[in-house]
């Protein structure tokens, strides 16, 4: 799997705007387990086991956090 950022939505960014999404974007890969290729362009190879590994603990993740929230809205 290769990603590209872009604009969503098309609109433009401030150079401050650019730095912000690039560096959450930056926190975002690595957790993914995503690898630098080449000028912004990211790799994952979804076949190797650190890849299965970072996608079960983010799926891990995600499961507590609806949980959380179906606890705090049951009311």
């Amino acid at each position: 799997m290769a990603c590209e950022p872009g604009s969503a939505d098309g609109r433009e960014l401030t150079e401050a705007q650019h730095r912000e999404a690039a560096a959450k974007l930056s926190r975002v890969r690595e957790r993914l387990g995503l690898e630098p290729l080449q000028q912004g362009v990211h790799i994952l190879d979804r076949h190797m086991r650190r890849t299965q590994d970072l996608l079960a603990e983010r799926q891990g993740e995600f499961s507590a956090l609806c949980r959380a929230w179906q606890e705090e809205h049951r009311s």
